[in-house]
């Protein structure tokens, strides 16, 4: 089995607090990965050339588009909206309430492309499977627009991933697979 020529149509998308998987793919229409710029400075010295100054790596942010249908409840593992996460909320019966709080809480964003039907994009995928997987740990949730602008509510969530942790240690994990070797879990 070769690779595919694109992926297209599906994604697995999962998001962990820390306690729960959530898959989100089933809400989600669009997936955005800005992978933080690594930009460089050019100083001029007195002889008329330029030093190369590195700057710090930024930020990666992570923007999905997708459709709330509801306040999922804080233990839902395939929730239908994300507000309750936004919001730090810790409702986890129906009928759910989500109050704003200052609760920020850490997140694991996955997303997996590939030629299998697993459900989880943070399974272990045998040698046959293809896949391209993105895994973003310590990220915050630092956007929630819901809008009605095209008479149908929709919403935009954003994470956001510093590349390092504080000791220097990658935060930011792209990996894949081609149909020759086992990809482990996540």
């Amino acid at each position: 089995m070769a690779q595919p020529d694109a992926w297209s149509n599906v994604a697995l998308i999962n998001i962990n607090d820390g306690t729960t998987d959530m898959d989100i793919r089933a809400i989600t229409e669009t997936i955005d990965i800005d992978l933080g710029d690594k930009d460089v400075e050019y100083i001029a010295n007195l002889a008329g050339g330029r030093l190369k100054k590195n700057l710090p790596e930024a930020e990666t942010v992570i923007t999905f588009e997708g459709y709330p249908v509801e306040v999922e409840t804080d233990t839902d593992t395939t929730p239908y909206g994300l507000i309750n996460h936004f919001f730090g909320g810790t409702d986890t019966s129906f009928p759910t309430l989500a109050n704003n709080s200052r609760t920020r809480d850490s997140f694991t964003v996955t997303i997996m492309f590939t030629d299998t039907t697993d459900t989880s994009a943070t399974v272990s995928l045998p040698s046959t499977a293809s896949a391209l997987r993105y895994n973003f740990a310590y990220c915050n949730f630092v956007s929630c627009k819901p809008s009605y602008t095209d008479k149908i509510l929709k919403a935009t969530w954003k994470f956001k991933c510093a590349p390092y942790t504080k000791a220097g240690t990658a935060n930011i994990t792209v990996e894949s697979t081609d149909a020759t070797a086992t990809m482990p879990s996540i």
